[in-house]
């Protein structure tokens, strides 16, 4: 993947790995907004280096069902930017940076919900679906 790092980009939705389960009825309540709105106004958080989404899965799963070819990015250099946290939101299932990115470059998923990352997202302009299909 590799793209510069601390920016918004636009990348293609099927490039982009998930580490968590998607909330089916949350993830078909943004896809509803998201239609009627014909907009992505808050880019998803993402590694730069391996695709890996580290927040917005909803909005990232949404967008492929609505047939969205590109997503607004942020991308992060996530396992060395200390701007960027990791924190369990589950008890029972430890979760660290390492963690995350090992689970989603094997293909696997944790459960819904399992991480919360905390980061300063900039400001960033609203994409009309006409620029991502």
């Amino acid at each position: 993947m590799n793209t510069n790092f601390n920016t918004v980009h636009l990348l293609k939705t099927s490039e982009l790995k998930p580490h968590e389960q998607v909330i089916f009825m949350r993830g078909l309540f943004l896809l509803t907004r998201m239609f009627y709105a014909q907009v992505f106004t808050r880019p998803i958080l993402v590694d730069a280096k391996s695709g890996v989404i580290l927040d917005g899965h909803h909005r990232w799963w949404a967008s492929k069902r609505l047939g969205l070819q590109l997503i607004p990015c942020y991308c992060v250099d996530y396992l060395n930017d200390t701007t960027v946290s990791c924190e369990p939101r589950r008890k029972n299932i430890p979760v660290s940076k390492a963690l995350v990115i090992a689970c989603a470059s094997k293909g696997g998923t944790f459960p819904p919900k399992t991480t919360r990352h905390r980061y300063e997202l900039p400001p960033s302009h609203s994409y009309e679906f006409k620029e991502l299909l």
